[in-house]
């Protein structure tokens, strides 16, 4: 896989899916997936070229955190490697 991977994860639904919306109107970046973590957490699985995956991902953070109030966490992996792109092709492999 070239490209890059990243990852949001936020409190509920709600900031995940306005983040989702913020990143594909500003970036070109395909979004997976999303998937369940527990304790109320959520987190979004993209993939793309580095400099939109990061752009994004910044997009993302920043909009789920003024959605929700509550601290939001991200990771981009500039090349992942094959389980952690595995992961990001099909969150549903960790979806809680």
């Amino acid at each position: 896989m070239n490209e890059a991977a990243g990852f949001i994860e936020a409190e509920g639904f709600v900031p995940i899916f306005d983040a989702i919306d913020a990143m594909v109107k500003a970036t070109n970046v395909t979004v997976c997936g999303t998937m369940r973590l527990g304790g109320g957490l959520v987190a979004v699985a993209l993939t793309g070229e580095l400099a939109a995956v990061e752009e994004a991902t910044e997009i993302g953070e920043e909009t789920a955190r003024a959605v929700s109030g509550r601290p939001v966490s991200s990771i981009i992996f500039a090349s992942p490697s094959e389980p952690v792109a595995a992961i990001a092709q099909n969150p549903a492999l960790v979806d809680g």
